[in-house]
């Protein structure tokens, strides 16, 4: 019987061509449609899953309570992570890390970029980065040690054999050793790095990560494998308190692999994250698989009339109805297993460029998991495709049938209006969806940011021009179709430094009231066009501009200051500084969040970006 069904399918498939390959193009675009989507949902769930102790690897995060709100941050103070390691029992591991950045690295005449960062001593017993080449309780012990990919020794002598002990000359300012090697960061890893520096070296130059009131640094614990992870919370929350006099800082646990996917705090609250985007496709990719079905089922029962002679002469030499119903159900299960191969062809054929756009690394590789979750789809959406038209085939009864009298019935003719009603709302629905997500991103492209973003080209400080900043801004200027060039220290992409120790006459000492930092040099605010709503920008024509302080309009009006140009501030308790000018606010972060107090000083030493504005006509230079 089953050889049977398949000949009888293989028979039908060669009668009726067209509305075989018009099934056969609807379903195995769907299918192709909806595999894309769950590589990419399955990419998305296993990132930061790898790792050996993910159960017990927790990132410490921070509620800072500012006035008007709590902010959460995985910024912690430099020294937290030595501190928790020593005070509290249930912490077999901790380690700290700063941010990755590009770095120029350098072996005789091989000059590379890498990025790298300086992480602690217990970061190879705390993330599963499998070393091939070093002990990962000694990689890093010495504070002039650096650890390198398999790739990056590969790029420095062409070769992983045999590279320990060898010498890297680190921004062409300083020498380090190499004592250990590690394989490629996977690709579903959050963070992706070359070499990774001791965090003792970096203390070193700088103090500041050495008092419990500076914040910057992540730090990352691994508990015991009994101990509970909502205790620890508690033990810790205060920990800050204890070693800082007027902390608001309220630590607690994060489990890591879970950061990536629930990223988003507001007011303390978790609010989603990346997650959103997950639920979101994966309902799309359901949505797409049933248009596909629903349209199969419509073509399938508007052919119907054409096969109800069949019915009849089946039914009429004893046929049962449920005979009838495996047989087009196992129709449409062959046809899903058509498209399932055919969509398998597509995914294969369109995953580089998928990935170009998703920039992921998915590769098709028929695991287990993969080759179920397939078969798993392929026989759901079969019986779905499959499972009206053969109920409304089989139905047909032979005296009607041989008679030439069939007629549909007023419920068969609601439900396939129904079926067509539902494909079409779908439809409608997902092309609203992206309709109104291109108008979003083009209001986003579009808005006014409050400073002219058009035309400004932005790369960070590297090498010898952080000693010689002056008199690369002054080349740069130099060259034909720069309009203007300066530094800054910060991308005006988010907070990226902000402190709450701000002093002026009339404040609340309980009011505690977070600002953006942004230091700068000469000429930044004329480069980016932000607009001064009064007062002056920094100038070279005044001598003490490193003792004065410019505001944007909501930091003037948190402070409640009137005729703010003249005032003195005080900064951290040690800098007077007056206030020369107010800008009009501009947008630096999301343009879901209002606009944050922030407020400029002139600092060129610790700015570590260049941003240049050419000509419009040399913007492809």
């Amino acid at each position: 019987m089953f050889k049977h069904n398949i000949l009888l399918a293989v028979r039908n498939f060669k009668r009726y061509k067209s509305s075989f390959f018009i099934n056969l193009t609807g379903l195995s675009t769907g299918l192709a449609c909806a595999l894309l989507i769950y590589l990419w949902v399955n990419d998305e769930l296993l990132v930061d899953k790898f790792h050996k102790k993910d159960a017990f690897l927790f990132q410490v995060m921070e509620h800072q309570q500012y006035a008007e709100e709590i902010m959460t941050t995985t910024s912690t103070p430099g020294i937290l992570a030595e501190a928790l390691k020593d005070e509290i029992p249930e912490i077999t591991y901790a380690a700290t890390t700063t941010w990755i950045s590009d770095y120029t690295l350098s072996v005789g005449n091989i000059n590379v970029k890498a990025e790298g960062y300086h992480v602690g001593e217990d970061f190879f017993n705390i993330f599963s980065y499998r070393l091939v080449q070093g002990n990962p309780d000694l990689v890093l012990s010495d504070k002039n040690a650096i650890v390198i990919s398999e790739n990056l020794a590969e790029r420095l002598f062409n070769t992983t054999e045999n590279v320990t002990g060898k010498a890297i000359e680190f921004q062409h300012e300083k020498e380090f050793i190499i004592s250990g090697v590690f394989k490629d960061t996977p690709p579903n890893s959050s963070y992706r790095f070359d070499f990774v520096l001791s965090f003792e070296e970096y203390k070193e130059n700088n103090d500041w990560v050495l008092e419990w009131g500076n914040n910057g640094p992540k730090t990352y614990v691994v508990l015991q494998e009994l101990a509970n992870p909502d205790r620890v919370s508690e033990k810790i929350a205060g920990f800050v308190n204890d070693k800082s006099e007027n902390s608001n800082i309220t630590l607690f646990l994060k489990p890591y692999s879970d950061q990536y996917l629930y990223g988003r705090y507001r007011n303390g609250q978790q609010t989603g994250g990346r997650i959103e985007y997950v639920t979101l496709f994966s309902v799309i990719a359901v949505f797409i698989l049933l248009i596909a079905c629903i349209n199969f089922m419509n073509l399938s029962t508007a052919r119907a009339s054409r096969r109800t002679k069949e019915v009849g002469v089946k039914k009429a030499i004893g046929a049962y109805r449920h005979t009838l119903i495996y047989q087009y159900l196992g129709e449409s299960m062959i046809m899903a297993v058509l498209s399932l191969i055919v969509a398998l062809v597509i995914v294969q054929l369109f995953l580089p460029q998928f990935n170009q756009i998703t920039d992921k690394q998915i590769h098709l590789t028929f695991t287990p998991s993969l080759l179920g979750w397939i078969a798993g789809i392929g026989i759901v959406t079969g019986f779905i495709a499959g499972s009206y038209p053969a109920l409304y085939i089989s139905g047909f009864r032979p005296s009607v049938v041989l008679k030439g009298n069939v007629k549909g019935s007023l419920g068969e003719l609601w439900a396939r209006k129904g079926l067509v009603i539902f494909q079409f709302t779908l439809s409608i629905i997902l092309i609203v969806a992206v309709m109104v997500v291109y108008q979003q991103v083009a209001y986003v492209q579009t808005k006014n940011l409050g400073y002219n973003k058009d035309n400004v080209v932005f790369f960070e400080i590297e090498g010898q021009i952080e000693k010689k900043l002056e008199t690369f801004l002054n080349e740069l200027r130099d060259i034909p179709g720069i309009v203007s060039a300066s530094s800054i220290g910060h991308n005006l992409a988010g907070r990226q430094n902000n402190t709450s120790g701000l002093h002026w006459e009339g404040k609340n000492p309980d009011d505690l009231i977070l600002f953006e930092n942004v230091q700068v040099n000469y000429d930044l605010l004329e480069t980016l066009g932000v607009e001064l709503k009064e007062g002056r920008s920094f100038s070279r024509e005044f001598g003490t501009d490193t003792a004065k302080i410019i505001f944007n309009e909501t930091g003037i009006r948190v402070m409640g200051l009137e005729n703010p140009i003249g005032k003195v501030i005080r900064l951290w308790s040690r800098h007077d500084l007056e206030i020369i000018g107010v800008v009009k606010d501009f947008h630096f972060q999301s343009l879901h969040e209002k606009v944050n107090p922030l407020f400029f000083i002139l600092n060129p030493e610790n700015t570590w970006n260049i941003m240049a504005r050419i000509e419009a006509c040399n913007e492809r230079a």
